[in-house]
């Protein structure tokens, strides 16, 4: 029987995790356009590979190198990425059978080129099992170097990590290494009060998932379990949203009858959150460049009966004279290199570099500077971005409030993920526009 690599799972999540590394994709729109063949079980199975392969990429690799003994590029890319998936299976999903797995492995690299390819697939492996991939041994390579240890065990390129040790100089920098590798679940944001959070988590729970209030902002759950789009399609004013994009908003204390701005605000999840603060009066502006986005967020407002939202299709960048002091409210969700949503996107740690930041910035600062003019004496301007890195975060703060001396910073601050959270990581900076 012909082999059929279409259908195959495991020739599937090897081949989509290649794609992403080769053609700087982002997994889950991947992963959207792939599975759709695929049973329920199926697609879990991909899915775990592909984004636990592609977030321990660096441990893997060190190990495949220790038993090849050459550079990697000299390993055919098809074998190199069934090699990493079936190391992943090994190494950190313990419920694989070691043995098992290298022959699944071998067999597919066989059916992909011949008995040849087959056995050097099997060699690779059965060479790593011998050596014994543990911290502990992995560690006794890397006994005169062990920040060098730390980027190679929790992988991440060595420019990340010294962004990392800046961003928490006091603490343990493997606490947060170990915090970005761990995968995040869905956040839910409920329109309502505390008894509607309650109900809403109950009904989650009696479908068999987990649920449970955050301590930060009183919209958001925390689902530590799969919680999937059927679970919620059913339940009234409940949305997917990341808690820190949920804090975002409510910095800017909206009030009903606002005027709010919401720029670079595609597919809209922020405009929608503000139409609801403002009691669906007011007005609610989104703005952004991307048509298709856009749509998605008129859409949205249309579907969910935001009837105060407006949506423009502009370059944020560019001044509108007619929107001189008009809003209470401006939110600058800005471009930035997203750093700080790794835990979501793993691939992010190889697909950008350590100049991102700074062509990142620029950008932003040429919207946050625009938007200042858009706000009323006494509003809001509100920053944000998913990001930690200082040229995008204070920085930009200080320089434009050396250009801007009629906004006063009222609250700055880090949303950075931890052990007991399940969100982002953003910085926040609500200021007010005193003259």
């Amino acid at each position: 029987m012909t082999f059929n690599r279409v259908k195959d799972p495991r020739y599937t999540a090897s081949s989509l995790t290649r794609t992403v590394l080769d053609q700087s994709l982002f997994i889950n729109e991947l992963l959207n356009d792939s599975l759709s063949s695929f049973e329920y079980s199926q697609r879990r199975f991909i899915t775990e590979l592909v984004y636990g392969t592609v977030r321990n990429m660096k441990h893997l690799d060190f190990w495949i190198f220790k038993a090849f003994k050459k550079p990697l590029k000299r390993i055919d890319p098809e074998l190199l990425s069934i090699i990493r998936t079936s190391l992943y299976q090994i190494i950190f999903m313990n419920n694989r059978d070691a043995a098992l797995v290298v022959n699944e492995a071998a067999e597919l690299g066989k059916k992909c080129g011949g008995e040849k390819t087959g056995g050097f697939v099997n060699f690779i492996l059965r060479e790593i099992l011998r050596l014994d991939p543990s911290k502990e041994n992995m560690e006794k390579f890397f006994k005169k170097d062990p920040d060098k240890f730390l980027q190679t065990f929790y992988s991440v390129p060595e420019w990340l990590y010294r962004r990392m040790v800046a961003l928490m100089p006091e603490e343990p920098v493997e606490t947060y290494l170990q915090i970005i590798n761990r995968p995040l679940g869905i956040t839910l944001r409920v329109e309502g009060d505390e008894k509607t959070k309650e109900k809403v988590i109950a009904n989650l729970v009696s479908k068999g998932a987990e649920a449970i209030a955050t301590k930060d902002c009183r919209y958001a759950i925390y689902t530590s379990k799969a919680v999937n789009y059927d679970m919620i399609k059913d339940i009234a004013g409940v949305f997917i949203q990341d808690e820190s994009s949920q804090l975002a908003v409510c910095d800017m204390e909206i009030n009903k009858g606002d005027t709010v701005l919401d720029l670079c605000a595609a597919p809209g999840g922020k405009t929608l959150f503000a139409a609801y603060l403002t009691g669906n009066t007011g007005k609610v502006v989104g703005v952004d460049i991307n048509r298709h986005r856009l749509n998605l967020l008129t859409e949205a407002a249309v579907r969910h009966k935001k009837s105060n939202i407006e949506v423009k299709l502009h370059d944020a960048g560019i001044p509108r004279p007619e929107w001189k002091e008009y809003f209470d409210k401006v939110l600058i969700d800005a471009p930035c290199s997203a750093l700080g949503t790794i835990r979501r996107h793993p691939e992010i740690k190889w697909l950008k570099n350590d100049s991102d930041p700074e062509k990142m910035s620029i950008q932003a600062g040429k919207i946050l500077n625009t938007a200042a003019d858009y706000v009323k004496k006494d509003g809001t301007l509100l920053f944000a971005v998913c990001t930690f890195t200082k040229e995008e975060t204070t920085d930009q703060i200080q320089k434009f409030l050396l250009k801007h001396t009629n906004f006063k910073v009222e609250k700055a601050y880090y949303t950075v993920s931890s052990i007991h959270d399940n969100r982002d990581t953003f910085f926040i900076c609500a200021m007010r526009k005193i003259k």
